[in-house]
């Protein structure tokens, strides 16, 4: 990893110093470096005190020390960091560049030569997912969305097979290489020279479409707007997520570092968070201090893994721009592409259709209810699921259909995580309803069970698109601003959607439903 540029010292970028030794290193290295190790005595895995009762003899005691380091080289004015073990918890998480090992490989990489890519979907709802080959191909061959996936750590083959055999990157870098130790400090001048290069932005632009912000005044002013939103206690653009996949058949869950009483949980809610600690003491740093922790099933002590702050998902906007923080890093979208959205989303219709308000405190199931008790015009569609060809999990087809033709998709405006199901919702029981007879079928029967009239707008054979209608129904109070007052990455899943409807054939429009 690259420690930053304002961590002159290598001890000021550890977490506790009375927890590491230093070890003196050799002369006449090449090199300037330091080394710090930590040594702490193994627990004893969480299976024996299960397995314990059933015998007769006592367990033999864990023998092996849990064994960490970190080796720092100076290269120029700056450090880099080689973590073992489990070194990389010895450093505090604000000390290291966040983009080093991804663009080190994007700079050094064939871009034809990629083996795995793992992104993150950055909206309200964080989805991570990693998709290896096998065998190296272009990005193309990942099939990604780069309009709104964000690759974190990419690896692959570079183009030069001196520098390494293989390597992968994201905040930290992987390579796999021969070295020798008094060449250590020429690798370390090569890292950071291919990570100050620009050759990326030839085969890899999409990379600064999300650009991290570095100006301390703006993100003074970001901290300032989280701090007050925090507060406010109104977190439907705000929201907890780990910004590493988990594996969860190794882990019972997380918790945080504030709470007097181990109780792990697979869902972070930033309301627990602030009932651990006193309001008037929160901060910016209180909340990198603060951390989440991981607990694993073979030991009893948990991982203090992330600080508060990296979990934190949000997205706000600034004199005009759109920011987003994600794992600890604010992000700005490059404008053109914040623009773009803008204006699709403008172009998307609004509904003739005329809904009811919904009551603040109305669950969307009761809403749907009672629009279909209001008039013979509508099919009460809510929760009449059924699985699809091409969905592993059962959907609906709408929530209410209407005498016009109308599928109609409600939800309530609260985190971008529940809009997103709403659009992607359409679009699976769009497309389920134009290719799959069985799915047509049921939703017929469905339909039938509760407006028998309005049964003959399904057909048996393959539906003419163009006479039916997608309309997303969201209820949220009136801003003048609608519908861009909707998270940004609403908006991006929104036109999406859209553009994916009307590609099959369909109409699409947006309702805004008033919320009392």
């Amino acid at each position: 990893m690259l420690i930053k540029s304002e961590f002159s010292k290598p001890k000021d970028c550890l977490k506790d110093l009375s927890s590491v030794e230093p070890m003196k290193m050799k002369r006449g290295m090449g090199f300037t470096g330091e080394f710090y190790v930590s040594s702490k005595r193994a627990n004893a895995p969480a299976w024996m005190g299960f397995v314990s009762p059933m015998l007769e003899e006592r367990l033999p005691e864990p023998r092996h020390n849990n064994i960490c380091g970190v080796l720092f080289i100076q290269v120029q004015k700056r450090w880099l960091v080689f973590t073992q073990g489990h070194g990389r918890n010895l450093l505090k998480s604000d000390c290291f560049e966040r983009d080093f090992g991804i663009k080190v490989v994007l700079n050094s990489v064939d871009p034809k030569q990629l083996r795995s890519v793992d992104v993150r979907n950055v909206e309200s709802l964080t989805t991570q997912t990693r998709k290896q080959l096998s065998q190296n191909s272009p990005m193309t061959a990942f099939a990604l969305n780069l309009h709104q996936d964000i690759p974190r750590v990419i690896a692959g083959k570079p183009g030069d097979a001196e520098f390494a055999k293989l390597i992968a990157g994201s905040d930290s870098l992987a390579l796999s290489a021969k070295l020798e130790v008094e060449d250590l400090g020429a690798k370390c001048e090569r890292l950071l020279t291919a990570y100050q290069d620009k050759v990326y932005r030839e085969h890899f632009p999409w990379f600064d479409r999300l650009r991290a912000v570095r100006d301390p005044s703006v993100i003074e002013r970001l901290s300032t707007t989280l701090l007050e939103t925090i507060r406010s206690k109104k977190h439907d653009d705000l929201h907890l997520a780990p910004p590493d996949i988990i594996d969860w058949r190794e882990s019972p869950g997380l918790s945080f570092s504030t709470e007097d009483e181990l109780s792990p949980r697979y869902e972070l809610l930033m309301e627990e968070y602030l009932r651990t600690v006193d309001e008037e003491e929160l901060s910016l740093a209180r909340l990198k201090k603060d951390m989440v922790r991981l607990h694993l099933s073979n030991s009893d002590v948990p991982l203090s893994k992330w600080s508060v702050f990296d979990t934190i998902v949000f997205e706000t906007e600034l004199d005009g721009k759109v920011y987003v923080l994600s794992g600890g890093e604010w992000f700005q979208l490059d404008k053109g592409f914040a623009d773009g959205v803008k204006a699709k989303l403008g172009r998307i219709p609004a509904s003739t259709l005329v809904l009811p308000p919904a009551g603040s405190a109305q669950h969307e199931n009761d809403y749907n209810s009672q629009v279909a008790k209001t008039s013979k015009n509508y099919a009460l569609m809510d929760r009449k699921n059924a699985f699809v060809d091409e969905s592993k999990t059962a959907i609906e087809a709408c929530d209410l259909f209407t005498t016009d033709s109308q599928f109609v998709h409600v939800k309530r405006k609260t985190r971008s995580a529940t809009l997103s199901h709403l659009f992607a919702q359409g679009v699976v029981s769009a497309d389920s309803f134009l290719m799959d007879a069985a799915f047509r079928a049921h939703t017929r029967n469905q339909v039938v069970k509760t407006r028998p009239t309005l049964g003959k707008f399904i057909p048996d054979t393959r539906p003419d698109p163009s006479k039916y209608e997608v309309v997303f129904a969201i209820i949220t109070k009136h801003k003048s601003n609608w519908p861009h007052s909707l998270p940004f990455f609403s908006q991006l899943n929104l036109t999406h959607a859209h553009d994916r409807l009307m590609r099959m054939g369909y109409k699409v429009s947006l309702l805004r439903v008033d919320e009392r």
